[in-house]
């Protein structure tokens, strides 16, 4: 009869949960099955075999695997942290140059990769494809060495406002998640996603979820809609984790409508706010599903999730604000109802970091709280609404602008698939709107036409001047929108607008603006 395993670490729950449900998957994809027990022999065998090779507790081990090989960043992030090393799975959708900065940023000693022509030009001391990983078991360090509070994973955040950072989380960050991590289900439940395992999300919620609940992670990346629904048939998952954007993918499919669902019991949709239409649309074709709309981010630690009709019903809200968040004003002070502000929150656990990189960590973590750079207000019922990022609120003649408020208009419209909304300069009100939407196939319709839907529900204030028609909106790893580089795109589109405005009705009409309503709230 095996030993019990002493659980300090998270890599020890694998250890320990690879004895009783050794032969249950843990990650599903379309190349076949990892089982537990085989997730944990990989990760000892190259864990000893980076341990020989010289890797050392603290090192930094660049885990530069695409998601061509979706099994192969679990098994080498559990063998760096079986090192005591702390592993750092990199996005390698970066550009040479960002992948070099991050890099420069972690000063990792070796790295593991499915793609060495892209790391070529960064130096380390040892690297391995895949498919040469060192592997020596009788290497293994004695794992009751290790600090049980020591980093385990740098995560690089999404990088949508600049060059990546990497947010350090511990161990203990993970054994303070949820439920006894020791928990044996009675069976498994298999969660469906499309989230890359480089992003906060990923790895937190999927990549290392079999390890803290023994439920399998199905991963379906890059997502697509027809494979979504095969996987859904074939495994028979409980659950769907999904974007906003692959939300409004899914509900607009021709085949969706008639696909057998009822094994779903929970859609998780995290990263942005719920489109209003998409939450209707949703309850109206799947009563039987539950929807959550989770509010976190990575430095935080700390999230609200929305989860009764009558909270998904509001535009913007993320669920009841909790007690270790709060919504302060520009002077750190904190807000009162229905008064918009900077949103923060504290961890559980101890104070969080970026790596390397003490002046942004002073800026995001002060006294203990995480500035999330996310704006909203607390209502009536003390429910959290998120009204956008401090950084993207417009403020047009003296009058501050939600842009969310705009894009939830805008993704009503029938023939929207995806929206956003920028500010852009105006040499007289400071900024303007301006918006980006792409369209579902098919649909048709002008800018006008979406203006004038636009002027018909909300204030004329907030309508766009400007709105660009593309094929497609740009996003991240995470299908997050990339503001940052619509941003020139519809301010170009909107110099052009009132040159031929200033053209047609000259100088004078270019400055004016519309009559005059209360500033926004967000609501």
């Amino acid at each position: 009869m095996s030993q019990p395993v002493e659980t300090r670490r998270i890599t020890d729950v694998l250890k320990a949960k690879a004895g009783p449900i050794g032969d249950w998957p843990a990650h599903i994809s379309r190349s076949g099955v990892l089982t537990f027990a085989e997730w944990d022999r990989q990760a000892d065998e190259i864990a000893g075999g980076l341990a020989a090779a010289g890797l050392r507790g603290g090192d930094r081990l660049c885990i530069a695997i695409s998601t061509e090989h979706p099994f192969a960043i679990p098994i080498v992030s559990v063998a760096a942290m079986r090192v005591g090393a702390i592993a750092c799975p990199v996005n390698m959708r970066l550009s040479r140059s960002e992948l070099r900065d991050y890099s420069a940023l972690l000063e990792p000693r070796f790295a593991i990769t499915d793609k060495p022509d892209q790391i070529s030009d960064i130096k380390f001391e040892r690297s391995w494809t895949v498919d040469e990983m060192p592997r020596d078991i009788s290497s293994l360090p004695d794992q009751s060495a290790f600090n049980p509070s020591g980093d385990a994973v740098i995560i690089g955040t999404s990088g949508t406002t600049g060059r990546p950072k990497g947010v350090v989380l511990s161990h203990q960050d993970f054994m303070n998640r949820g439920p006894d991590p020791m928990r044996i289900p009675t069976r498994s439940s298999a969660t469906i996603h499309s989230l890359p395992f480089t992003g906060y999300g990923g790895f937190i919620s999927q990549c290392m979820r079999p390890i803290l609940d023994g439920a399998a992670s199905l991963t379906n990346y890059p997502f697509d809609v027809d494979e979504l629904l095969r996987l859904i048939r074939e495994h028979r998952p409980v659950a769907l984790h999904l974007v906003p954007t692959m939300f409004r993918l899914l509900l607009d499919h021709p085949d969706t409508e008639g696909a057998d669902m009822s094994s779903i019991r929970l859609i998780v949709s995290g990263s942005a706010p719920l489109a209003h239409d998409t939450i209707v649309r949703s309850m109206k074709l799947w009563p039987h599903i539950r929807i959550q709309n989770p509010y976190a981010m990575s430095e935080g630690g700390f999230i609200t999730t929305a989860v009764t009709p009558e909270q998904l019903a509001k535009p913007g809200c993320v669920g009841a604000i909790q007690p270790n968040m709060e919504i302060r004003d520009e002077n750190g002070k904190p807000t009162g109802q229905g008064v918009v502000g900077e949103i923060y929150g504290k961890a559980s656990g101890k104070a969080r970091r970026y790596w390397n990189d003490s002046e942004s960590s002073s800026q995001a973590w002060v006294d203990g709280w995480t500035r999330s750079g996310d704006l909203g207000y607390v209502d009536a019922d003390g429910d959290l609404i998120l009204t956008g990022r401090a950084k993207e609120l417009i403020i047009r003649g003296g009058y501050n602008i939600a842009p969310i408020e705009i894009e939830d208009v805008l993704h009503a419209n029938p023939a929207v698939k995806d929206a956003a909304v920028v500010g852009v300069a105006h040499d007289v009100l400071g900024e303007d709107v301006g918006a980006a939407v792409s369209l579902l196939r098919g649909a048709n319709i002008t800018p006008g036409e979406l203006v004038e839907w636009c002027r018909e529900r909300l204030a004329s204030n907030k309508v766009p001047r400007t709105i660009v028609i593309l094929d497609a909106l740009p996003v991240n790893q995470n299908a997050k929108i990339l503001k940052r580089e619509l941003q020139p795109v519809v301010e170009k589109a909107a110099h052009e607008d009132r040159a031929k405005r200033h053209a047609q009705d000259g100088a004078g009409r270019l400055g004016r603006s519309p009559p005059p309503t209360r500033p926004s709230s967000g609501r």
